[in-house]
């Protein structure tokens, strides 16, 4: 049985009178990585935000959480959160904390580790790498421990450590703890190292998903799959 924590079927939306979202179906199983590539102006992040709520208005069904189970949360690095960059780490998540309703430091503490920014309490988040930034948005995501995390071009102006320690923060989100992530990325020979399954969007639809064992298989790479994809249009 497959057991589906995220569904979006026949998602479609305009903008001004431009499809943006033609047709769009996805099914992203409990515990997957699921890289969805396209690009630019594909609507990736359109998609994103409706499968987020940001976007209310749109043709189609999304469904969060497995069938006859409780309802699963959901945390995404879409726009930004806005940092403090006068504070610190902990300074910056204690506020979002806050407006979570979170008054126990507890998890703030333990979200930091998992982060790898809990000894930078010392340090402003104007001194920042990019790589650190980029986690500390992430950690702001995972504050209310979320089962599904949904990431829009999370690697965007990172350098090759910045990306690698990414890359390490998200298999351990998703082999210690059984997190699902939805992520999008350009640099698809990264996305490969990362994802379990793929979808790839094209002319406001996905024209093809596959498994990463698939890929590894057939001796192709994701990037070789993507051109032959957008191509031969919808499989």
């Amino acid at each position: 049985m497959n057991h589906y924590v995220l569904t979006a079927e026949h998602i479609q939306k305009k903008y001004n009178g431009n499809t943006v979202l033609r047709d769009v179906s996805i099914h992203v199983k409990k515990g997957e990585i699921y890289g969805l590539i396209g690009k630019n102006g594909s609507g990736k992040t359109t998609l994103f935000r409706i499968l987020t709520g940001l976007i209310p208005r749109y043709n189609g069904t999304v469904s969060v959480g497995e069938s006859g189970v409780q309802k699963s949360k959901a945390s995404a690095v879409i726009n930004s959160p806005s940092l403090f960059l006068n504070l610190s780490a902990f300074e910056n998540m204690k506020a979002q904390a806050f407006l979570l309703g979170m008054r126990d430091d507890s998890r703030i503490k333990q979200t930091l580790k998992t982060i790898g920014l809990e000894n930078c309490n010392n340090k402003l988040v104007r001194d920042f790498s990019q790589g650190m930034t980029q986690r500390l948005k992430l950690g702001m995501a995972l504050l209310e421990n979320p089962d599904i995390l949904i990431l829009d071009e999370p690697v965007n102006g990172l350098d090759p450590d910045g990306i690698a320690e990414l890359r390490e923060l998200l298999i351990h989100l998703n082999h210690a703890s059984g997190m699902t992530i939805l992520i999008s990325s350009h640099i698809l020979s990264e996305l490969e190292q990362v994802a379990t399954c793929f979808g790839i969007l094209h002319d406001g639809e996905i024209v093809k998903e596959v498994f990463i064992q698939d890929i590894l298989q057939s001796g192709t790479t994701l990037e070789q799959l993507y051109m032959q994809s957008i191509k031969g249009g919808k499989q």
